[in-house]
């Protein structure tokens, strides 16, 4: 059997290719980026064009695909943890309406947050939207999966959500060749296409009857897959098929015997509810293990008691394993000691890789924001003020740590113009300057709400826009205001401090390595007084591409981007 080396993520996107993509949109995170960036490397080799655009931000995204699909344009949008929560406004009225050709949402979750600001487990959102949900089990099976997506969403009407993890997204493995025709579906009277009050309910109910389908559709979905028919059973859920495999291996080399059921669990949302009863017949424990929260452990528990069944469910509720971090194999092969005749001894030597607490990120070789925050720290010290820094997800976020130890707000995108506008309004403290650090994919993204906000509430802070030509921190991606597309083409960048002037905001636009302007700039910004001033710090990334004679070329090829 032919193979090809590849990551989860090229796995996924393979996929999509084979299904008939025609749009992808997302904004850029990790973990997905790394599906949109292999099906842009794969899209010449198809014998149709597809379309790739990287949105201002997620809810943007879906909103485009929603629009592609009733065009009748199969359509997929990449988004990381934290990004499905923007969307969300958009999915929970796309669920009753439904879609006219396939859509499907590539969600990447970050168990441990290795470079997220939580670890959220986003299947809840397939529960609460009540869409179908399907986790890869292993990376050889991730292109089927993807591609079974597809075909149920084209089936159903319906979007259908694909979630998996970083460390499955980056695990590289050799994948089987295979061979898939695209998706077939009907686009009949895609309009009109209207969620209200009027008709919530009827839709809600025809949604509800399109995941009885679906969880029928789970029963028989061949990657559901059992091995084993000891007494004990595991339940293994998506990226944790390949982890409960591996434990299993290492202790068998071990010569440790033991006599299991092994349940291998793609669809997470709806249960395959006749698949499990009839699998987990006879069984005395299942042992649930997945990322994340316990999602299919509390259905799992409430199927067992509807169904009158004496099964002991465990996992994170019972503390078998642990209920945050990314699971290890060594955290694995401890629980399964608690039902296993297995040797503590060999269990410790299991791999225990754990993600190390604190602030530890450094500024990329080349990068141009140090000497502004030297000067920001020094302008402040002779001013004798007292800065209150808030920072955006970016590159901004090094300032955290040593040796600045500046930024003392940050959460999500676009809140720190909310953070600092809202202590400035209610503190008032003659002798603090709240200073909102923002990047500029941040400003396009949602921080520029915030600053229409502030104008309107007439609060006076200081906007720093880090303007260095892309999303830096996740790869240099492109933005509205970067001068190039997705597809690489030349559009008229979009001028941020054309949009501050439009909002009466006093603006300065300086380079951090412009030595005689920068402090005279510095100073400006926090001698706001009862305004609002926006000093733009205009550098390009060495990372991210800039327009060339040779075309589209970042300054810098080689080294690691901090966010990556």
């Amino acid at each position: 059997m032919m193979t090809k080396s590849m990551t989860g993520e090229e796995a996924l996107a393979l996929g999509a290719m084979m299904a008939g993509v025609r749009f992808v949109t997302g904004y850029p995170g990790t973990p997905s980026k790394g599906i949109f960036k292999a099906l842009q490397e794969f899209s010449p080799t198809l014998p149709h064009p597809v379309h790739f655009h990287w949105a201002t931000n997620e809810k943007v995204a879906l909103e485009l695909a929603i629009g592609a699909t009733l065009a009748g344009i199969p359509s997929l949008v990449c988004v990381k943890s934290v990004g499905a929560n923007v969307l969300l406004d958009a999915l929970m009225t796309v669920n009753l309406t439904g879609v006219p050709s396939p859509l499907v949402i590539a969600l990447g979750d970050d168990p441990s947050a290795w470079v997220s600001q939580n670890e959220q487990d986003s299947r809840w959102l397939a529960l609460m939207s009540e869409l179908p949900l399907i986790e890869p089990t292993r990376i050889e099976g991730a292109t089927e999966i993807m591609h079974a997506a597809f075909q149920l969403s084209a089936d159903l009407n319906l979007p259908v959500i694909v979630r998996f993890t970083r460390s499955f997204a980056l695990a590289r493995k050799e994948v089987p060749k295979v061979n898939l025709q695209p998706v077939t579906f009907s686009l009949s009277n895609p309009l009109p296409s209207i969620a209200s009050g009027g008709n919530a309910i009827t839709l809600h109910a025809r949604l509800q009857e399109k995941l009885r389908f679906a969880e029928q559709w789970a029963n028989e979905f061949k990657f559901n897959r059992k091995n084993g028919d000891g007494t004990i059973a595991i339940l293994a859920v998506g990226p944790c098929v390949e982890k409960v495999d591996e434990v299993l291996d290492l202790l068998s080399q071990q010569s440790q015997q033991f006599d299991v059921t092994v349940l291998k669990l793609a669809t997470s949302f709806p249960l395959p509810r006749r698949w499990l009863l009839d699998n987990l017949a006879g069984k005395t424990v299942a042992l649930v293990i997945e990322e994340g929260m316990p999602f299919v452990e509390m259905q799992l528990k409430a199927l067992l008691q509807e169904s009158r069944q004496t099964i002991a469910v465990r996992g994170k509720l019972t503390g078998d394993l642990p209920s945050v971090g990314e699971l290890t194999l060594r955290q694995i092969g401890k629980a399964l000691r608690n039902f296993l005749p297995l040797s503590s001894e060999i269990v410790s030597q299991l791999p225990d890789p754990q993600r190390q607490q604190g602030f530890t990120l450094k500024f990329c070789d080349g990068c141009p924001y140090p000497p502004f925050l030297d000067q920001l720290v020094k302008t402040a010290q002779e001013m004798g003020v007292e800065l209150v820094v808030s920072a955006d997800p970016g590159c901004a976020i090094v300032a955290i740590g040593e040796p600045y130890r500046l930024v003392q707000i940050k959460h999500s995108m676009g809140g720190s113009v909310n953070f600092v506008a809202s202590m400035a309004k209610f503190e008032r403290s003659p002798n603090r300057r709240y200073i909102a650090l923002v990047g500029d994919s941040d400003f396009f993204h949602s921080a520029f709400n915030g600053i229409v906000n502030a104008v309107w509430w007439k609060v006076p802070i200081g906007l720093v826009i880090l303007d260095n030509g892309g999303a830096a921190f996740t790869g240099g991606q492109p933005h509205p205001g970067s001068g190039f597309n997705a597809s690489n083409e030349f559009t008229t960048p979009i001028q941020i401090e054309r949009l501050l002037s439009a909002l009466d905001i006093p603006v300065q636009v300086v380079s951090s390595h412009d030595s005689e302007n920068l402090p005279t700039a510095t100073k400006w910004l926090l001698d706001y007084g009862n305004e609002i001033r926006a000093l733009i710090l205009r550098e390009p990334c060495p990372f991210v591409p800039v327009w060339t004679q040779e075309g589209l070329k970042p300054l810098k090829t080689s080294g690691k981007i901090v966010g990556e």
